[in-house]
């Protein structure tokens, strides 16, 4: 009787540590929507971000859509400096930050004004 109640025991704690698997989430989605100041959606607009850091891994790039959004993954945290550009010669700007979290996506919008070389940037 003593050795059922003990490979019962011993059953059920085994069965507890194999249940008790923690669910790891190695995706940090963002999005990015540019926007013009009245908040028409800019299409066509070069986004970067990356982190602020000289030489840093995390170097995401690319285009917004008919409604001014862009979609990325990371595989880490991190905090990333967005720069929103139009034209060439550049006529538009918009710079914002966004923090990576695990498993939710952020959204962060960047509204785009008119560029004056005398500020020099965002």
């Amino acid at each position: 009787m003593k050795k059922i109640i003990s490979l019962l025991g011993f059953s059920l704690l085994v069965l507890s540590f194999s249940s008790c698997k923690k669910e790891i989430i190695t995706e940090y989605p963002f999005e990015i929507q540019v926007l013009f100041e009245d908040g028409t959606p800019a299409q066509n607009v070069y986004v970067e971000a990356k982190a602020d850091v000289p030489n840093s891994i995390p170097d995401f790039e690319g285009i917004t859509d008919l409604e001014g959004k862009i979609k990325f993954e990371y595989n880490n945290k991190a905090v990333l400096k967005v720069e929103a550009t139009r034209g060439n010669p550049l006529s538009w700007i918009g710079c914002g930050f966004v923090r990576l979290e695990a498993g939710v996506e952020i959204k962060k919008v960047i509204i785009i004004q008119p560029y004056d070389s005398s500020v020099g940037g965002c």
